[in-house]
């Protein structure tokens, strides 16, 4: 990390504290979570308004229930013939919940409700009958005379796909869903602020809720899918010719200390249905699965990646195209995630090593000029004289070859990369479940203590990576004091104090993080302060420079004709210069005045 990238960390550092403070906090789960004995919410806040479930009580002497099982080599699909209902999705790609070591369950037990309504009757009271089934395929016929008559259900990979028949629904029915997604994740907090609602308006592009709050959005266009995305893992419903007009909603648990629920997911939209062969259809798919770009591709769906939130605007596009295809051509090669974050590390320092030849160039400039910047300080002290002094500071920089904004521009390369790496690694299911050193998981914060207790905005655990990289911080800006000139203006904040103090502010802020991010930025500042050293040290000669600006000060200036721009700027320079002086003669008068009626 670049002397001069100081500053966008101050911008990341505002924009985490404001992204902290706009979620509601919950507690930090730091031990394995038994979730048969976490409380369970009390009167819990319906997500969408389902029919109960009395109807399913009725006596029928002939009706027993079962629960179908789907499965593939990725998923299994278990579906009750109570009101059709998808009972679990279980993933059998070797994910495993980070607790219970056991394979990831998309949402609790009993957590999801799905109900499909036609003519105001609804499926989620209604028994089925079983009349087809095998491994990959379920048929189940309804018994009654509701107008939803049978679901089909086929299993293919992560994709599930459903075709309900229904008996004059009349060109359109109504789905509602909503599932508790279950908490799979090290730290709660942190899987919280990552979960949501994404969805896809036809010509809109791909949106979604407030993540980690209660949120809900009207749908006035199409919806080709929407997605109960979870930090990585995503349970995910798309239609053909999209879901109509209804509602989304996400919201947390009203019970805070229920550990078994990440977030609440809720939709209620209308689907249009088709004619195929004389039966009217409405069919939906489901995806369950991880949030992977090559397992999301086999959708089909538009933006679909887009579930994997990467940032927005020219940082997605940097982790999208650049970070994340360098990541996964490392992982083919290289065993270890940790390993492939240190390749990277120097991949990307490397790349970036010109930019930090000229923020060292344009620093030690700016260095030799101090003198001569105190100078001119000293000859104009006043306020009065600022424009003066801004005039001869200006021409100083002319005349010895010196751009004083030459250090902005690497700052502002560096800025969106630097950003983008902070959205990558919380990002990367790849990193999820990776061992390095003592991190456990590289997608989530690694602990070296846990404590007792819990310290505000730091948590209850030590993090080894970010004790790394803030002390590295704090080396680097040390190593770097001498080369920071103070403010050579009055007013001007001394940027030394602030480089002194960021790590400090980087302890608090980064502990509860994915430890990939930290050991990246650890590894960062180490490259950095070896490049420095080697720069300063073998490449640059600080007296050959002050040789080209003093002969530079002295070769004779030749005129040249200058921009319409230039001299109406020049002229206002001139005029805004004899208004400070009239300014400043009338303020000597009236002094002067004064001081002669207070003698008399």
């Amino acid at each position: 990390m670049d002397r001069n990238t100081i500053t966008g960390f101050l911008l990341i550092f505002a924009m985490v504290i404001v992204y902290q403070l706009y979620f509601v906090p919950v507690p930090e789960v730091t031990e394995n979570t038994n979730t048969a004995a976490a409380p369970a919410p009390e009167q819990p806040e319906e997500v969408i308004d389902l029919p109960n479930s009395e109807g399913l009580n009725d006596a029928d002497s002939t009706y027993v229930a079962q629960t179908v099982l789907l499965s593939t080599d990725e998923l299994d699909v278990e579906i009750s013939t109570d009101g059709a209902n998808l009972v679990k999705a279980k993933l059998k790609d070797g994910y495993l919940d980070f607790w219970s070591k056991e394979p990831i369950q998309l949402w609790t037990e009993d957590g999801s409700d799905i109900n499909w309504v036609a003519r105001g009757e609804g499926s989620y009271n209604q028994r089925f009958d079983v009349v087809e089934s095998s491994s990959e395929r379920v048929v189940l016929a309804a018994r009654g005379d509701g107008p939803l008559r049978e679901l089909t259900y086929t299993l293919d990979g992560y994709l599930l796909d459903v075709q309900a028949r229904f008996k004059d629904a009349r060109g359109e029915v109504g789905f509602q869903w909503q599932a508790d997604g279950r908490h799979n994740e090290k730290g709660l907090e942190w899987e919280r602020q990552r979960s949501s609602i994404y969805y896809r308006e036809q010509g809109h592009g791909r949106d979604y809720l407030y993540e980690g709050r209660d949120d809900e959005a009207e749908i006035e266009d199409p919806v080709e899918w929407v997605a109960f995305k979870q930090n990585y893992f995503s349970a995910i419903v798309g239609s053909d010719l999209g879901f109509n007009s209804g509602k989304l909603r996400s919201l947390p648990p009203v019970n805070e200390e229920d550990t078994t629920i990440n977030m609440r997911f809720g939709m209620d939209v209308t689907l249009p249905t088709t004619d195929i062969d004389g039966r009217e259809i409405a069919a939906v798919q489901f995806y369950f699965g991880p949030n992977d770009v090559n397992a999301l591709g086999t959708t089909g769906w538009g933006e679909i990646g887009r579930v994997i939130d990467f940032g927005w605007w020219i940082f997605g596009w940097i982790n999208r195209n650049v970070i994340f295809p360098i990541y996964s051509l490392l992982a083919k090669y290289i065993g270890s995630a940790g390993l492939i974050v240190l390749i990277m590390t120097l991949l990307i320092k490397s790349a970036l090593f010109p930019i930090t030849w000229k923020n060292y160039v344009s620093s030690a400039k700016m260095r030799l000029l101090k003198p001569d910047l105190e100078v001119i300080n000293e000859k104009y002290p006043d306020q009065e004289d600022a424009m003066q002094r801004q005039q001869d500071t200006m021409k100083l920089y002319r005349d010895s070859g010196v751009n004083p904004l030459a250090g902005c521009i690497p700052q502002l390369i560096q800025a969106p990369l630097l950003y983008a790496m902070f959205r990558f690694f919380p990002a990367n299911i790849e990193l999820r479940g990776k061992s390095f050193l003592w991190a456990d998981d590289l997608a989530a914060y690694d602990s070296i203590l846990n404590l007792p207790f819990e310290i505000p905005f730091y948590g209850a655990h030590v993090s080894g990576f970010t004790l790394l990289m803030a002390g590295s911080m704090f080396i680097y800006a040390n190593q770097n004091m001498a080369q920071q000139a103070a403010p050579t203006q009055p007013g001007m904040p001394d940027m030394r104090i602030m480089m002194r103090i960021m790590p400090l502010f980087m302890l608090f802020f980064f502990n509860r993080y994915a430890s990939g991010l930290s050991l990246y930025y650890f590894m960062a500042n180490v490259v950095t302060i070896g490049q420095v050293t080697a720069v300063k040290k073998f490449f640059i000669n600080e007296d050959k420079i002050r040789e080209k600006i003093k002969a530079k000060q002295a070769t004779p200036k030749a005129e040249k004709k200058k921009s319409g721009f230039a001299e109406r700027l020049e002229t206002m320079q001139k005029e805004q210069q004899k208004r400070a002086e009239e300014m400043k003669q009338q303020r000597d008068q009236s002094r002067k005045s004064r001081n002669q009626k207070r003698k008399k």
